[in-house]
């Protein structure tokens, strides 16, 4: 999509608005319920003059006190998901300069101005996870009560994100994950205010049972490693659905890994026993980096075709060259093949001199979303908000993207990908490249996990 054509997209929706149309498409066919399209739920239309407040009722934080508008960070910038999290907070804090100063894609879009959210200027608040669903929810409270925060953004761990999705739905503040990826998260965890920008496992199961044996070939045999929790568990079932009971290839056997456990000798003695030709390592971050690093040295990674269903480009750095080849998922890439994409890549580079990664850009981007959500529906009342976005359509970074208002999950592109070796890694400026680009890749709203989503069940607060 254009500008040209986002631009005559908004004038479209702002003259339905208008007129009061509602139910704009927002994804699969069969996707119901609670939203009434861009109103307040009282009467009003959406519309407050700028102040943030006129003609709704308060809820949640809402309205903001002042000229001042807060956001926050909640993600791990320590601990074992650390790297990542470091790189979200550099994409949460550009956000913040952009929307406050112009630059980067607020320049690019027209539907931002650069002169904050609806003149109000963007306020951050920052917290560390450090990886704990504990620590996630205390932050976040304090974060709501304290700093007053319109919307959050950040985590990496699905665990983190469930228990802060809860927190969203309580407290009426919309959220914007990071790089979570259970399928639970769009399944029986389902928010109203909550929204998922990345894909998850179910997901990462299609993309890889359509795009792996094309890679690898049809005649294979696989073996699961996989982190013995949400995460892992539900990227091993999706695996084993789209790659051995419904695809081409043979099922070896599995081997969990508890929860804390950093030796993984026995998991890769039963690798070995299995005589299989591919791995399936449902693990991330620091953890998978470990692990990787464990089959190097058992001389395993010369022998087997190894797949990470998430991976990103730190996971892959400690490896170097023993990098190459090691395929994986990526929500997104900074060789992706769009405009959005390059301008982001450039801002993000004269700011840090470095070339960014998919954490980054979640952050990033997931603000622009919601400050162009509040644009478009006059006011940051959150219900009004949830119910805009519920029928929200973009062409970012991301590429082509719509939230579906069954489930709260995205519907965009997404990217195989996989490991390069230390020449190509410098000409790259990330260890990851793009193997194959999907279209914006969804199951129907009929089948699992969105047929486990009771989004009506979560309310919008102002019915």
């Amino acid at each position: 999509m254009t500008k040209k054509q986002m631009q005559t997209d908004s004038s479209r929706r702002q003259y339905l608005k208008a007129i009061g149309a509602t139910g704009l498409a927002a994804g699969i066919a069969g996707c119901s319920g609670g939203g009434d399209g861009g109103d307040g739920g009282d009467g009003s239309d959406g519309g407050d003059g700028g102040d943030g407040g006129d003609g709704y009722e308060a809820i949640g934080n809402f309205p903001p006190e002042g000229d001042t508008v807060a956001i926050g960070f909640n993600g791990p910038t320590s601990g074992a998901l650390g790297p990542d999290g470091q790189d979200q907070e550099r994409g949460y804090d550009l956000a913040i300069d952009h929307l406050n100063n112009g630059g980067g894609l607020v320049d690019f879009w027209d539907r931002l101005s650069g002169d904050g959210i609806m003149g109000h200027q963007v306020e951050p608040t920052k917290a560390d996870t450090a990886g704990s669903a504990d620590t996630a929810q205390d932050n976040i409270e304090r974060m709501i009560q304290q700093d007053n925060i319109q919307f959050w953004t950040g985590g990496m761990s699905s665990t983190v994100t469930m228990a802060m999705q809860n927190v969203a739905q309580r407290e009426k503040v919309p959220f914007m994950g990071g790089n979570s990826t259970s399928a639970g998260i769009s399944g029986e965890n389902c928010s109203r205010y909550y929204f998922h920008p990345t894909f998850h496992a179910e997901i990462i199961g299609m993309a890889m049972g359509e795009a792996a044996p094309s890679v690898l070939g049809e005649d294979r045999s696989l073996f699961h490693i996989f982190m013995d929790y949400s995460y892992g568990q539900s990227n091993r079932d999706a695996a084993r659905k789209y790659l051995t009971e419904q695809g081409p290839w043979e099922h070896a056997g599995e081997a969990a890994i508890a929860e804390g456990e950093s030796d993984h000798s026995s998991q890769i003695q039963a690798l070995e026993e299995s005589g299989a030709d591919t791995l399936y390592f449902s693990s991330f971050g620091s953890f998978a980096a470990s692990g990787l690093a464990q089959l190097r040295d058992a001389g395993l990674t010369d022998e087997i075709d190894v797949i990470i269903p998430h991976v990103s480009a730190f996971t892959l750095d400690p490896l170097g060259a023993d990098a190459e080849g090691v395929l994986g998922m990526e929500p997104w890439n900074p060789a992706a093949d769009n405009e959005a994409s390059q301008v982001f890549v450039e801002a993000y580079q004269d700011e840090y001199g470095e070339t960014p990664n998919q954490s980054s850009l979640h952050t990033y981007e997931s603000m622009m979303v919601y400050a162009a959500a509040v644009e478009e529906a006059g006011t940051f009342h959150p219900p009004t908000v949830v119910r805009t976005l519920e029928e929200f359509e973009w062409s970012l970074a991301w590429g082509d993207s719509v939230f579906r208002e069954a489930d709260h999950q995205v519907e965009r592109p997404w990217y195989l990908v996989q490991g390069v070796g230390d020449d190509r890694a410098e000409e790259l400026g990330i260890r990851t490249e793009v193997v194959e680009t999907t279209d914006p890749l969804i199951y129907g709203t009929d089948s699992f996990p969105a047929t486990e989503c009771a989004m009506d069940e979560n309310e919008y607060g102002d019915e």
